[in-house]
């Protein structure tokens, strides 16, 4: 959404940007990265937070009002919908008063909770009514589908090209942590993100010529313990052009995804993305089925999620193999050359619905 801002806030001054939203958490409406852009608030739900029983039962209170409120849309009004939860009421609206909706899929809504099975089936069945149904419907890759849809639209996880510049500026302008070795770790710094694995390596090469740089928040205990260690420089939580410009820095990017989750094996990454267009490798759990085309173009290091030990052998062995990291790396940038920036990319999306 971020991305989409800028995009918009770029290109057509005299359009005007509405965030209908849901603050789960106190201060989560304020605009701290896109002050130069001029986004009106609507914030119809608040609370619940994120995670536990409360927040999954005001779902269903979110679909109710974003329904009531794209009954007041004009005819001539666009909406972005993030997540079936909001397109799918989105949807049934525009019915009533003829608007166009975007259907922008990042994560499948039925894969997402556990539901009964029954429920399940009822769930999947509206997402197909509302993808073949909606203008456009934004997915990140067709492996999550076992459904087709002429609708389907694949937007890549990649960075703004805009983004990337102003990452290297910040490259540019800071000092960062110099080693032989280092390992990108950035986003929400989750149990299900593999940090026990990356606790253990940071102990394991504590010794060595190795450095990892930790952005994001901390959200488990193998995460503070991590960045407390003398061989990990923790930014923070930090914009994304800081966050791309710690890609500069690095030499590989972290991505695991706990397996016991149907959607954590079908990830889409956007760090994938964020690496290839940077030229640094990627670090990613052998059980993610969607980063197998980085495996195949030599830019994934891959081993079991709770085979930790694995990836200790592995980084280790790269300290003495310089030209292994720098062929890593040399494949990112080859394969970058096959995709599009992210405004590229919506610029082909767009011309779906008449607007370029």
């Amino acid at each position: 959404m971020f991305k989409l801002a800028r995009y918009f806030g770029g290109r057509w001054k005299n359009i005007r940007l509405t965030h209908i939203g849901w603050e789960r958490c106190v201060g989560e409406r304020n605009e701290n990265n896109l002050e130069d852009i001029e986004i009106h608030k609507e914030i119809i739900l608040a609370g619940g937070g994120y995670g536990g029983h409360k927040v999954k039962a005001l779902y269903p209170l979110w679909m109710i009002l974003v329904f009531f409120r794209c009954l007041r849309m004009r005819k001539t009004d666009l909406v972005w919908a993030l997540g079936f939860e909001s397109a799918f009421p989105a949807y049934l609206a525009s019915r009533i008063r003829g608007f166009e909706v975007i259907f922008d899929d990042a994560d499948r809504f039925s894969m997402l909770f556990q539901f009964p099975r029954l429920l399940g089936r009822f769930v999947e069945s509206l997402e197909v009514l509302t993808s073949r149904g909606v203008g456009v419907h934004v997915i990140p890759g067709v492996e999550r589908y076992r459904f087709s849809s002429k609708k389907f639209h694949v937007v890549r996880n990649f960075p703004s090209a805009s983004e990337i510049q102003k990452a290297r500026e910040i490259y540019d302008f800071r000092e960062w942590p110099k080693a032989k070795l280092v390992l990108n770790v950035n986003g929400w710094l989750g149990g299900g993100r593999g940090m026990d694995a990356v606790l253990f390596l940071a102990h394991a090469m504590r010794d060595e010529n190795f450095m990892i740089i930790l952005a994001g928040k901390i959200d488990c205990a193998a995460a503070e313990e991590l960045s407390r260690l003398s061989n990990v420089n923790y930014l923070g939580t930090v914009s994304n052009a800081e966050a791309l410009a710690s890609y500069y820095a690095s030499d590989f990017v972290f991505t695991y995804y706990d397996p016991s989750s149907e959607i954590n094996r079908l990830a889409e990454s956007n760090k994938w993305g964020d690496a290839l267009k940077i030229g640094i490798g990627v670090v990613v759990n052998a059980e993610v089925e969607t980063a197998e085309y980085l495996r195949t173009a030599g830019i994934a290091i891959s081993v079991p999620y709770e085979r930790a030990d694995d990836l200790v052998s592995i980084f280790k062995s790269m300290l003495n193999s310089p030209d292994v990291v720098r062929d890593f790396k040399e494949s990112a940038k080859q394969l970058s050359s096959e995709f599009g920036y992210y405004e590229d990319q919506l610029s082909l999306l767009f011309g779906k619905v008449g607007l370029r």
